[in-house]
């Protein structure tokens, strides 16, 4: 077995870990990274071949039991309407994101207290202030200023391209509609000497101008420069202790043999599914429920926001997939419920371009593959450009029931239980969800459209795995203190969107980087 080690070891290169490793890094720290996957070479993907979106529904699929690829981990999702939407490389899901990083709102850490609803986190939105700037500093963030539906931001924007004929159009309608509207913001890469983006197409896996910050071009790459280490194709699976409640070693298993990483504090990003997998399957007589799981919630609360989509079909063509024209425009008008509505918390609804040729083909739009034959192409050019889409994420509830266990059907290629996510989707979430795409259809109509069709919950959409390490500060209630560390463990950390206490409706990887900063901040002992 090969023996390395590092003062500090941080598990996972995705948005998270490569944020607490960079910043440990640059504060000197003798730090080590360690990631499952291997580095992915973007110029090999060939976005703009003809068969891309064929291996975008295949082997470049973010949904790793699609994906199958040799890094992956196969996930037991038989008990989950919602499917995981996860990657095991260099920079993880990062390389598939859509960039888009909204700061948490002020009244999302405070649920309870201001609505009745979930739990108030231990931390505030004025405690990740700082680190939402440092972060966005740190990745270039592309905003446009004003929103009255957010907090102020004191960083410089980066240039943002136009909302496009499309959004101007639904700009008129949520106008007519008397409702708030506002640009998004997204990650627009920092470095002066790339060339800038072109936005070309939808930000996802291959970006032609490699400007979406991924983790592993922007911290991961400063932190690498700083003098932190990285060791990849390293598939952890156990956490081993002195017996007590200290960990002395990080198990994993690669290509060449058994690894053992020494270390005196651990830092763990693996998302809400692989954090509370790696500690349930650290199991041992002294702690038979699983590692840091005296408070029996490890893997407990898990958040997906669920997602839906309407389209809306249009006469004549709208330009959503002219080059330049990409930029997507969002309402927080239904943001919170505050008891206007018959639900708990409220939604996000935001606009996107049309379905891509080869969706519309297998049935995007119309629910059904398109004919082949003479009709084919005169049914997509029907479709195509004349089409587009409010996808609505809502403000998932944090319940017990639905969690991350160890299977017991599925097991891993070490021969480890699969992560099994058990989820089940609330009454309430189904009401949210349909008021939601009831509003989406009613600004799609006032833009236009002749028809609409809707996806009343969207399977691949498990992007969003929140809330299954709980934080908090009593330990029966909560496995992580305020600044991440576990309260039975004292070496142990966790740095990344598993510890959210609520899930608010918006994107979680900048609030989830952000937390990880803080974390770093509290082991070098100078948290903000």
């Amino acid at each position: 077995m090969r023996t390395i080690g590092a003062d500090i070891v941080v598990l996972g290169s995705g948005p998270t870990g490569a944020a607490a490793t960079w910043r440990l890094a640059m504060a000197g720290a003798d730090v080590l990274c360690v990631e499952r996957g291997h580095r992915l070479d973007p110029d090999a993907i060939g976005r703009g071949e003809p068969d891309w979106e064929l291996r975008r529904e295949g082997p470049l699929n973010p949904n790793p039991n699609i994906r199958r690829h040799r890094d992956d981990q196969p996930i037991d999702d038989a008990e989950s309407p919602i499917k995981p939407m996860i990657a095991s490389t260099v920079g993880g899901t990062s390389h598939h994101w859509s960039t888009h990083v909204p700061r948490f709102r002020p009244e999302d850490f405070r649920t309870k207290s201001l609505d009745g609803v979930g739990e108030d986190w231990p931390i505030s939105y004025d405690d990740l202030a700082p680190y939402y700037e440092i972060n966005e500093a740190m990745t270039g963030v592309a905003y446009l200023p004003g929103d009255p539906s957010g907090p102020v931001r004191q960083v410089p924007s980066k240039p943002l391209p136009s909302i496009g004929p499309h959004g101007r159009r639904v700009a008129k309608a949520f106008d007519d509609l008397g409702w708030h509207w506002w640009v998004v913001d997204y990650t627009a890469g920092r470095e002066a000497d790339l060339p800038p983006c072109t936005h070309a197409g939808p930000c996802d896996i291959g970006c032609p101008s490699r400007r979406r910050a991924s983790s592993d071009v922007n911290h991961l790459a400063a932190a690498i420069k700083a003098g932190a280490r990285l060791e990849t194709g390293l598939r952890a699976y156990r956490l081993e202790t002195d017996g007590q409640d200290r960990v002395t070693a990080l198990l994993c298993r690669s290509d060449e043999g058994d690894v053992r990483v020494e270390a005196n504090r651990f830092v763990i990003c693996g998302n809400g599914l692989a954090t509370p997998w790696l500690l349930l399957n650290s199991r041992d007589e002294l702690h038979p429920e699983g590692l840091a799981n005296s408070s029996g919630l490890v893997g407990r609360n898990l958040m997906l926001h669920p997602h839906a989509r309407m389209d809306g079909i249009f006469a004549d063509r709208l330009g959503t997939w002219l080059p330049g024209k990409t930029i997507g425009i969002t309402t927080h008008e239904f943001f919170a419920s505050q008891g206007r509505w018959p639900f708990k918390r409220g939604f996000k609804m935001q606009l996107g371009g049309g379905p891509s040729p080869l969706a519309i083909a297998l049935g995007a739009i119309e629910g059904h593959r398109l004919p082949f034959g003479a009709a084919h192409h005169a049914e997509l050019d029907a479709l195509f450009d004349h089409a587009m889409s409010f996808t609505v994420c809502i403000e998932d509830e944090a319940e017990a029931h639905n969690r991350i266990a160890l299977s017991e059907t599925l097991s891993d290629h070490d021969g480890n239980p699969a992560p099994k996510m058990i989820y089940r989707l609330s009454a309430d979430s189904r009401a949210c969800l349909d008021f939601a795409l009831a509003r989406a259809e009613e600004v799609l109509r006032q833009a236009g459209a002749v028809r609409t069709q809707c996806d009343p919950l969207k399977a691949q959409a498990g992007f969003h795995l929140m809330g299954t390490t709980r934080m908090g500060t009593d330990p029966t209630r909560s496995v992580v203190g305020p600044d991440g560390r576990s309260h039975d463990i004292g070496n142990l950390y966790v740095a990344d969107a598993s510890v959210f206490v609520t899930a608010s409706s918006l994107n979680p990887t900048a609030t989830a980087q952000a937390f990880a900063l803080r974390v770093a901040d509290g082991i070098l002992g100078r948290t903000k």
